[in-house]
């Protein structure tokens, strides 16, 4: 069921500067340093250098919606392309999301995650936001309340550990 596993950081500054990503940025970066699987989503976020890298941002700066319907925060890739908003579970640790499932984008782009949007991501980030561990679960959209109940449970724990002990490395930028 689950089809892939990224570990996404918060890289040092020393990294990023050895790797020549900037150093300081306001909004916070993070670098996908593990993964586990295979999911074809994720290409779109791939930049040249072979890196996958997503930004946290606060929803209230860039979604307007109406507050009920607002994630607490999204994940952004390069050129503004959303890789999916994050909706808390009672102010847990963990948090779902899923692409866009609108065909076009807001710039009139074709929406490259638009073939993915019965996905279900699950997000697991510790309280100090300097990792998030991305689970991917093609086509369980429909049944995220359900999942994020068995993720809760226990339910999943033995296929996430042996996820993340069967990880390998998706860039290599150096002494981590």
């Amino acid at each position: 069921m689950i089809a892939a596993y990224y570990k996404l950081e918060m890289l040092s500054d020393d990294l990023k500067a050895a790797n020549k990503i900037k150093v300081g940025a306001k909004t916070p970066r993070f670098d996908c340093t593990e993964f586990t699987g295979s999911y074809k989503g994720i290409k779109p976020f791939i930049n040249p250098k072979g890196m996958l890298k997503l930004s946290l941002m606060d929803c209230k700066d860039f979604v307007k919606t109406d507050k009920k319907r607002m994630a607490e925060f999204a994940l952004v890739g390069g050129k503004n392309l959303n890789f999916s908003s994050l909706y808390a579970q009672d102010g847990s640790n963990i948090y779902y999301g899923y692409p866009n499932g609108k065909p076009f984008l807001k710039d009139g782009r074709v929406n490259p995650l638009f073939q993915f949007r019965n996905d279900l991501y699950i997000f697991f980030i510790p309280e100090d936001f300097k990792q998030i561990d991305l689970f991917v679960l093609p086509y369980q959209k429909g049944f995220a309340m359900e999942l994020l109940q068995s993720f809760f449970e226990g339910d999943f724990d033995d296929d996430l550990n042996t996820l993340k002990n069967s990880s390998n490395t998706f860039f290599n930028y150096g002494c981590l």
